[in-house]
C-alpha cells in the first residue's frame, strides 16, 4: 500500500516537473531573399526604447556579428526588430486570412496558459521588396527575457540561411 502511494506521488511529481522544464520548440520562417550580399546593416527597433525591445535589438546585433556582418548606422540596408508576447490561444492572421502564427491548445495536465514569444525581423534594401524572418516559442512558465537570445539567433539564422523549420532547445517551458 505504501509503495503504491509512493509510486503515485513520484509519477505526479514527475509530471509537475516535466511541465515546467524540457524541450522548447522554436519555429522559424522567412519570406524573401535574405541577407545575401549585405556587408553592413543598420539595426533599429520597431517599438522604440524599452527593456524587451532594447534586449531584442542588442541580441540581433550580436547574432549578426557572430555571422560576420557589420552593424552600422550608415548602412543602406535596414533591419527592423520587433518582439512581442501574446496568449498562445490567439492566432495571428493576415487581412486575407492567411495564418502567420497559429493558435496552440493547452496540453494535458498543463497548469497554466501558454504564451507565445515572437521575434520579427524586417530587412529593407533599396530596390527590393522587404524580407521578413521570424522565430517564435510557446511557454507556460518561461519569461520573455529568457527567450530573447534564442529567438534572435534563430530569426537571424532563418534570414541568413533562408530556411524555415523547427529546432529544439532545453529550458524553462
Amino acid at each position: 500500500m505504501i509503495q503504491a502511494r509512493s509510486l503515485t506521488l513520484l509519477v505526479l511529481a514527475t509530471f509537475g516537473i516535466g511541465a515546467c522544464a524540457g524541450p522548447i520548440e522554436t519555429r522559424t520562417g522567412v519570406d524573401g531573399v535574405g541577407l545575401s550580399g549585405q556587408p553592413t546593416i543598420a539595426v533599429v527597433s520597431a517599438l522604440g526604447a524599452g527593456i524587451a525591445s532594447d534586449a531584442a535589438t542588442s541580441a540581433v546585433k550580436d547574432a549578426l556579428a557572430r555571422r560576420g556582418l557589420t552593424v552600422s548606422d550608415e548602412s543602406a540596408a535596414k533591419l527592423t526588430v520587433a518582439i512581442a508576447e501574446r496568449p498562445s490561444a490567439l492566432a495571428l492572421l493576415t487581412d486575407d486570412g492567411k495564418v502567420l502564427s497559429g493558435a496552440k491548445a493547452k496540453r494535458l495536465l498543463q497548469s497554466c496558459e501558454d504564451r507565445t514569444h515572437r521575434l520579427l525581423l524586417v530587412l529593407e534594401t533599396a530596390g527590393a521588396p522587404p524580407v521578413r524572418a521570424w522565430a517564435e516559442e510557446d511557454h507556460c512558465k518561461g519569461d520573455l527575457s529568457a527567450s530573447v537570445m534564442p529567438l534572435a539567433e534563430r530569426a537571424v539564422a532563418a534570414l541568413a540561411d533562408q530556411r524555415a523549420g523547427l529546432t529544439l532547445r532545453s529550458g524553462r517551458d
